[in-house]
């Protein structure tokens, strides 16, 4: 059973970092990728991650949201990044964009501070839901965090945007 790790999650942080980025402060990006998952273009879909990251082993794309995995040392095995509009919202390049320069200063801090990285692990596995939310809190701005949970599997976030909410998610299969 995949269980997972401070090192995988900083993996899949430093590797989707650069993919958020590039929704945040490209506009045409934002709009092309949105699209693209709109209309369910896998193909396009892929095109548009790989100009942004690479060495992912899949990846995933439906209308409201997308997902990208990556290898992963035992006992994770494989982790995976997961953003989606939840509900019955629509994902638009605005929305994303909006959600990407939320989660910037986050990702960042997961993917450079292995204490920090190791804290969120920990109280996700031990399902310390008010704990993620101390670590988490700060670095998503305008008290836009609508909850986090967590457990031995995942790490899982709710954060406003002005029209919707998105599930952004780390999570081991």
């Amino acid at each position: 059973m995949s269980i997972i790790t401070a090192e995988a999650l900083r993996k899949s942080a430093r590797k989707t970092f650069p993919v958020y980025r590039k929704i945040a402060k490209d506009p045409v990006y934002a709009l092309r990728l949105s699209h693209a998952l709109r209309n369910s273009d896998l193909d396009k879909v892929e095109t548009l991650l790989k100009q942004a990251t690479s060495g992912f082993n899949t990846f995933g794309a439906n209308p409201g949201g997308f997902d990208i995995g990556y290898s992963a040392q035992p006992p994770a095995d494989e982790i995976f990044n997961a953003t989606s509009v939840k509900g019955r919202g629509t994902l638009t390049a605005t929305g994303l964009a909006k959600l990407s320069r939320r989660i910037l200063p986050l990702y960042r801090k997961i993917s450079c501070d292995k204490k920090f990285s190791t804290a969120l692990v920990l109280a996700a596995k031990a399902g310390n839901h008010t704990r993620l939310r101390r670590l988490i809190a700060p670095l998503i701005p305008n008290n836009r965090l609508v909850s986090v949970r967590g457990d031995k599997k995942s790490i899982v976030l709710e954060i406003k945007t002005c029209d919707v909410v998105f599930i952004n998610q780390f999570f081991v299969l």
